[in-house]
């Protein structure tokens, strides 16, 4: 065999050994997860340090406003109450029996003025009757009066005619002075009216305060809520002012929350706020910053935090007080922009960048990025719409041109 052809079978024989060291040493393949670059909303967002407690916006001590006994309690700690109803009553015998009493009174007065107004109009009407008899009576005789003294003085009648006509005119005279007097009585009965009616007024407001003090034995709740501590129990004996329970408005709630002072001028009042329980693993309630602390408090680990105050309504989705909430504040929103995963992001000494899974490899670029929260982060420049981001926990060890393999796209 010449040297030529044991040479390429020489070849023959080592090429099978090239090929499996080839796949035996080759790098394999990365498995990824990537993102197709969107266009969304996007916000930026400020978490709360710690998480946020539930409170009622309302809290108020209800106290008694009279003096005994508690004789009986109708709602307990827990219990829902409507604005009105009552929680708890005092003995109140006493205050029944004052109101029945002035109830009587002013039966009594309203009857007395009754009686005056229609006697009023009895003596009125017939002394002005009398008056205007002995007033037409009187000026009769005046006229009799004048003519048979006229006729004397001419010697046409005698002198008893003219004496009869004075008599006459005298009667007339006094029985219009008695109807006169009548009259007057009349009007005097004005008097006693006031007076009477100034009693029935007087009476009103007795009734009154008894109704305020009878109702004062309901102990009734001021505003609707949950009664969150009660102080008291059957039996024993209220003082005015002594508290007798806690009552918490649960339709208007706030939670209580701290930020980094670090974004302490991001925040603002009236910025939308979303809130996350664990009882509610799923949901995500909206509330709005009502209250933003003047001052930075310093904890115990030296973290300097803004107190903040998130106010929203609870209605019926079973949030209670006491509740503990994660807090996100968003400061500011986008609309329509490119946006990518926040963690697909590499932040590097000469800016930030991404890698993106193209023909089979791993590609580095450049990025600039706007608005951001934890999960998305809006890009400016340097992807389009529809890219492939590499969102997998590799990124971190990756370097250009590393091969890779998609397995997930999200």
């Amino acid at each position: 065999m010449s040297g030529k052809r044991k040479l390429f079978f020489a070849f023959l024989a080592v090429i099978p050994l090239l090929a499996g060291g080839y796949f035996l040493f080759r790098e394999r393949p990365v498995e990824v997860t990537v993102f197709a670059v969107k266009r969304g909303d996007v916000e930026a967002t400020v978490t709360a340090t710690t998480t946020g407690t539930v409170k009622a916006r309302a809290i108020s001590k209800v106290s008694s406003q009279y003096p005994g006994k508690i004789e009986r309690i109708h709602k307990r700690e827990g219990a829902r109450v409507k604005k009105g109803e009552v929680i708890l009553e005092v003995e109140n015998k006493d205050a029944k029996a004052q109101l029945s009493l002035a109830e009587a009174n002013l039966r009594a007065a309203e009857a007395e003025l009754s009686q005056l107004l229609v006697s009023k109009s009895v003596v009125v009407s017939q002394a002005s009757a009398m008056l205007n008899q002995a007033k037409a009576k009187m000026d009769n005789t005046v006229s009799n009066h004048e003519r048979a003294v006229s006729l004397f003085s001419k010697g046409m009648v005698p002198k008893q005619d003219m004496d009869n006509a004075k008599a006459a005119l005298d009667v007339a005279q006094a029985d219009y002075e008695t109807a006169m007097a009548n009259e007057l009585q009349g009007k005097m009965k004005d008097e006693e009216i006031q007076m009477a009616r100034a009693r029935v007024e007087q009476m009103k407001s007795d009734l009154d305060l008894a109704g305020i003090q009878l109702n004062r034995t309901y102990i009734s709740a001021p505003f609707s809520g949950i009664i969150t501590d009660l102080f008291v129990e059957e039996g024993e004996l209220l003082s005015i002012g002594a508290p007798v329970c806690q009552l918490a408005d649960e339709s208007r709630m706030e939670v209580e929350a701290a930020i980094d002072e670090v974004d302490a001028g991001k925040v603002k009042l009236g910025q939308d706020v979303r809130l996350s329980f664990d009882a509610f693993k799923e949901a995500r309630f909206a509330g709005k910053v009502i209250e933003i602390s003047p001052m930075v408090t310093t904890t115990k680990e030296q973290n300097r935090t803004v107190d903040i105050k998130i106010g929203f309504g609870a209605g019926e989705n079973g949030i209670k007080v006491g509740m503990s909430t994660d807090v996100e504040v968003v400061t500011g929103k986008v609309k329509e922009a490119l946006y990518i995963p926040t963690n697909a992001i590499l932040e590097k000494a000469d800016g930030q960048s991404i890698f993106v899974a193209q023909n089979g490899l791993a590609r580095e670029k450049k990025i600039k990025t706007g608005l951001f929260n934890w999960d998305t982060t809006q890009i400016i420049e340097g992807l389009k719409e529809g890219e492939e981001v590499i969102t997998s926990l590799e990124i971190k060890k990756m370097k250009e041109k590393t091969t890779v393999v998609i397995t997930r796209r999200d």
